[in-house]
């Protein structure tokens, strides 16, 4: 008798006992759904936050309270720096940003208007040992199952440069493989190297925009009262839950925007249909360290007053915002005061038009022009001759130095369990 072939054609298509199959993938189905009804229990109700946020939003308590560390404990400096022999500095994009390699349509025409003007950019790796500097991104380093080819050479006039303008909430890169690699960092944090703001204001040429007798009335301009506006609705910072207390507060004052709110901003009209509320609470997605995103510099460019809440406290905001410009939540023991506080500014016209009366003086620029400035205090820092020879020799634990959490797996857990318990009523 031959042996019966296991694995023939003919044994593989052969009718089955569907009868049976099926009585065992049912089974297989609820044992599923059982598994899936307690995951779904343990992470409703066992992953629960140690405090609820209040009007001061949530982080990391162990973090929070603790003093920053000095800059010393996490880079090396050198006596000595070497330059190439060049005056020109060549700025060597080893990645794009994120996935752009054109680094939102930049070159070397942006270092025309600069003060410092000598400098030039390329994509071309062949050109690695005459350049001055690689600029490296973090959003184009973060691969998950390979990791991005870092140059094999450098030379010692180089500087190596991280760029990130993300927060470490959302930053889920392993930055302790670039201890000794990094030189200068460039992330939003004024203790960074060459920071990435996203946004800024200048002063006008002339001191004074409207003139020695002219003045406008944005009390009357701006005719409603608080708006609103997100579509991220798994923050740390849990600000549906600061909404929905506000909006008990204020009632039909407080009109909300977006996938988090209800209402519709229609895009080619969103700019005026949220430009004449009075107030714009722009709250960040957590409270990290200098972490003040567009959303407050774009109410200051609508000629609104930001009701913010974001950065370590409201001093990171007095140290970049123009004078008398925004009303941080944090500064007020709880939410009823705030209200009372926006109810009297928003009933008094001069009360009102102090918090805009750095228009007159000055003018604000957001996201994009702020990126696009900083390549001029990049071309400006590669010819800084006071700068030391540094390399971050501690570089995650540096970044991690915040007032926010760091990403993990099981934070990523809690912010998204949080946003489906709020959303569902459970919080």
């Amino acid at each position: 008798m031959k042996p019966q072939r296991l694995f023939s054609l003919r044994n593989i298509m052969a009718p089955c006992n569907c009868r049976y199959w099926s009585r065992v993938t049912k089974r297989r189905m609820r044992a599923a759904a059982g598994v899936g009804a307690i995951c779904l229990f343990l992470l409703f109700f066992l992953l629960q936050s140690e405090v609820p946020c209040q009007q001061d939003g949530c982080q990391s308590s162990e973090r929070a309270g603790r003093a920053v560390q000095d800059k010393s404990s996490f880079v090396t400096s050198f006596p000595v720096r070497q330059w190439r022999n060049s005056s020109t500095r060549r700025i060597l994009r080893w990645t794009g940003f994120f996935e752009d390699k054109s680094w939102e349509e930049t070159d070397d025409r942006y270092f025309a208007s600069c003060p410092e003007s000598r400098c030039t950019m390329t994509n071309d790796r062949s050109l690695l040992l005459q350049s001055d500097a690689v600029l490296l991104h973090a959003g184009a380093l973060l691969k998950f199952f390979r990791s991005f080819p870092l140059p094999h050479q450098r030379t010692p006039e180089q500087v190596w440069i991280l760029h990130n303008v993300e927060p470490p909430t959302r930053t889920p890169l392993d930055l302790k493989r670039f201890n000794g690699l990094i030189n200068w960092t460039a992330i939003h944090r004024l203790d960074s190297d060459v920071p990435v703001p996203y946004g800024g204001y200048i002063k006008y040429p002339s001191g004074d925009r409207y003139g020695q007798n002219q003045s406008v009335n944005f009390a009357r301009h701006n005719i409603r009262f608080a708006a609103w506006m997100s579509s991220n609705c798994y923050d740390y910072n849990r600000r549906q839950l600061l909404i929905r207390q506000l909006k008990k507060l204020l009632g039909g004052d407080l009109d909300l925007y977006g996938a988090c709110g209800g209402k519709r901003c229609p895009e080619t009209i969103c700019f005026d249909t949220i430009s004449n509320y009075k107030f714009f609470f722009a709250m960040e997605n957590a409270n990290c360290r200098d972490y003040i995103t567009e959303k407050f510099w774009s109410a200051l460019s609508r000629r609104q007053v930001p009701v913010v809440l974001g950065g370590a406290s409201s001093e990171d905001y007095r140290k970049v915002a123009p004078p008398n410009s925004f009303i941080h939540i944090g500064d007020f023991p709880n939410l009823e005061q705030l209200v009372a506080h926006l109810r009297k500014v928003g009933a008094d016209e001069d009360a009102y038009n102090g918090y805009l009366a750095w228009t007159r003086h000055y003018d604000v620029y957001s996201e994009l022009p702020a990126r696009r400035r900083w390549w001029c205090d990049l071309c400006q820092a590669l010819h800084d001759s006071t700068r030391p020879a540094q390399v971050y020799t501690d570089l995650h634990e540096w970044y991690n130095d915040d007032t926010c959490p760091q990403w993990t797996l099981m934070n990523q857990v809690r912010r998204v369990v949080d946003g489906l318990k709020i959303k569902l009523g459970v919080l």
